[in-house]
């Protein structure tokens, strides 16, 4: 398959029926399938069907430019056949979202390599509910129902004490009881209010510094309760 810049491969082509085949691809995804805009970037998943080598078509080229006019966000799946794009959509889909679609593909359909193509919409239940006018709806049902396609949540990473040791191979399990370093953190105060419950030598094994050190800095800044011992080594509370 020819090289895209802008998708990614997610699995190698698979054959199928003997005549067609099917890759899915991903890429990051900025909206949802109604155009709206989103707070975070997602990943979008959907498959092209094709029965000749998409290396020789102009399909990549094409969808590349439809995802960056920011056309593809309700695709499913691109069926490819000569001049002709046949486009199942995601049942999220508004039917009052499907004439904005249908506008974003007119300037790509304009495009010099497509100065013959024809773009035809379906949603992906007329294949499921075999009420589609597509030829090979058969095979668009086999392979809607056979891959997870449409956007999804990238998974939220996590800050770990352990996390070195996990990416090299660790399971996660053998850490499961050790500091996780974003929960001790909000976002809703310049003063991370979790670090009030750690102990000084919780602080100091996150940041490596001394207990003592990190004591008068770290723990109730604001509390005069909490004091130094006369030897500087431990903190103990002023009781009345």
């Amino acid at each position: 398959m020819k090289f895209s810049a802008l998708f990614h491969l997610e699995c190698a082509p698979v054959a199928i029926n003997g005549v067609f085949y099917y890759v899915v691809l991903s890429a990051l995804q900025w909206k949802t399938p109604n155009l709206d805009l989103m707070a975070t970037a997602s990943k979008q998943r959907f498959a092209v069907l094709y029965s000749q080598p998409l290396e020789d078509r102009f399909a990549i080229e094409t969808l590349e430019q439809a995802h960056i006019q920011g056309a593809m966000s309700g695709i499913k799946l691109v069926s490819v056949h000569k001049d002709e794009f046949h486009i199942f959509l995601s049942d999220e889909v508004a039917g009052s979202t499907l004439s904005a679609i249908e506008a974003l593909w007119e300037p790509i359909k304009e495009l010099d390599l497509n100065r013959r193509l024809a773009v035809d919409f379906s949603c992906e239940h007329e294949a499921y509910s075999g009420r589609s006018d597509y030829l090979f709806w058969e095979v668009v049902k086999e392979i809607l129902e056979t891959n997870s396609l449409g956007i999804e949540q990238y998974p939220t990473p996590v800050v770990h004490d352990c996390a070195e040791e996990i990416s090299n191979g660790d399971e996660p399990v053998a850490h499961q009881h050790h500091v996780n370093i974003c929960r001790f953190f909000s976002s809703e105060s310049a003063v991370p209010t979790g670090l009030s419950s750690m102990s000084s030598e919780d602080i100091a094994s996150l940041v490596g510094l001394s207990a003592c050190r990190m004591a008068r800095h770290y723990i109730c800044p604001g509390d005069k309760s909490w004091t130094l011992r006369p030897n500087r080594t431990a903190l103990r509370k002023i009781t009345t």
